[in-house]
């Protein structure tokens, strides 16, 4: 079995060494580029392709959107490329899907593609899970990835995936992230609002705290818990919200 495979990639040096690696690989047959989402499209629309490997992060249309104006039920089984995106990747392993972060070498490109063979042969369900992957980074697109602070006239975002937890002050929110803090005009609720329930929990009236920076848990007095955090920090884990949390 000869593949047909569609090279979609912006950057051409990058084109040019998935290329030299695909021409070592022993499936390979026919090789198609596309420089970027909407020749993917052009492509996959009038040609057929046996694997894509496509890039996410594309100007003007991402890979994402190339899947999503094909059609699941049209694309071709994918392996994705891209630099470092903790969201990409964590739905990525989830979904059991096979992708090359940047930079890569030609060693783990030629397992991606051992691994896609064997799947094509198997003819596993890869629109379901196209489908399942698309649901899954459409529900961490409903939810704040960054949020803006200031420090006197200068103003910069915060990744959601750096805090560790976010302390209710009156009528604003100090959020710790990476051992500083940084006071926020917002309330604590409304920010409960839009951070994601898989990765941020309301513990306390006063606190919401990122699960994943939670050490252990041990028992305090009358139904409330502490929590202590992996940089030593201990919060009150209070009766009303424990059961949020366990």
């Amino acid at each position: 079995m000869k593949l047909r495979i569609l090279i979609v990639e912006d950057e051409k040096p990058a084109r040019r060494k998935l290329r030299n690696f695909l021409e070592e690989f022993k499936m390979t047959g026919d090789i198609l580029e596309a420089t970027n989402g909407k020749e993917a499209v052009e492509l996959l629309q009038d040609e057929s392709a046996d694997l894509v490997l496509l890039d996410i992060q594309m100007p003007g249309m991402t890979g994402f959107e190339v899947i999503e104006t094909i059609g699941v039920e049209k694309m071709p089984p994918v392996i994705f490329i891209t630099a470092y995106d903790q969201y990409a990747i964590q739905a990525f392993e989830i979904q059991a899907v096979d992708y090359l972060l940047k930079p890569y070498d030609k060693s783990r490109l030629l397992t991606s593609l051992e691994r896609a063979v064997e799947k094509i042969r198997q003819q596993y369900d890869h629109s379901g899970i196209l489908q399942n992957l698309l649901s899954e980074l459409n529900r961490e697109q409903k939810y704040l990835k960054r949020i803006m602070v200031n420090s006197g006239q200068r103003f910069f975002f915060i990744k959601t995936a750096d805090i560790t937890y976010l302390e209710a002050e009156e009528k604003y929110v100090r959020i710790h992230s990476g051992g500083q803090s940084h006071l926020i005009r917002e309330s604590l609720k409304n920010l409960e609002k839009q951070l994601d329930p898989a990765r941020f929990k309301r513990i306390h009236r006063s606190h919401i705290v990122a699960i994943e920076a939670i050490r252990e848990m041990q028992p305090w007095s009358h139904g409330d818990y502490i929590a202590i955090l992996k940089d030593g920090t201990e919060l009150i884990i209070s009766r009303r919200f424990r059961e949020r949390l366990f």
